[in-house]
């Protein structure tokens, strides 16, 4: 919540994540020219993960930041933060919002809903591995 400019993070040898500024209420002055301008010049991005907080779920920023990756084609994730943070019943009514606003609202982002606690661990993993696979760094196996 506190990143002001792109950080880059080189993944082995594999690829490079960066971690974006967050474009709410403490978004950096610049953020649409610096963002804009990142995404609609990296011919290379393979996916852009947009972080939803698990307990406020979808806010009028997150449907902002939508719309520019479906203006610009690209191919973008949700992934739901928090989710220790939540109610189960909160947890399942923002889940349940998300994935309908997925399905009626949008053609490039990815049905499924990725939700994840940093604190507990929780859905990290699944993650890593669609980062990995998405990254051509885990390739699919056929079930036997």
């Amino acid at each position: 919540g506190h990143t002001k400019k792109m950080n880059f993070f080189k993944v082995g040898k594999y690829f490079t994540l960066v971690d974006m500024p967050g474009y709410g209420y403490r978004a950096p002055q610049d953020f649409v020219e610096m963002v804009e301008a990142y995404l609609q010049e990296r011919h290379n991005l393979k996916r852009t993960f947009l972080l939803v907080d698990g307990v406020v779920g979808l806010q009028k920023t997150d449907h902002v930041a939508v719309e520019m990756l479906e203006e610009f084609g690209l191919p973008y994730v949700m992934v739901l933060t928090k989710i220790d943070r939540a109610s189960r019943g909160l947890l399942l009514k923002n889940v349940l919002e998300i994935q309908e606003f997925v399905k009626e609202k949008t053609q490039g982002c990815f049905p499924q809903l990725f939700l994840v606690s940093s604190l507990e661990f929780s859905g990290i993993h699944l993650l890593r591995c669609f980062v990995a696979h998405v990254t051509g760094n885990l390739p699919t196996v056929e079930a036997s």
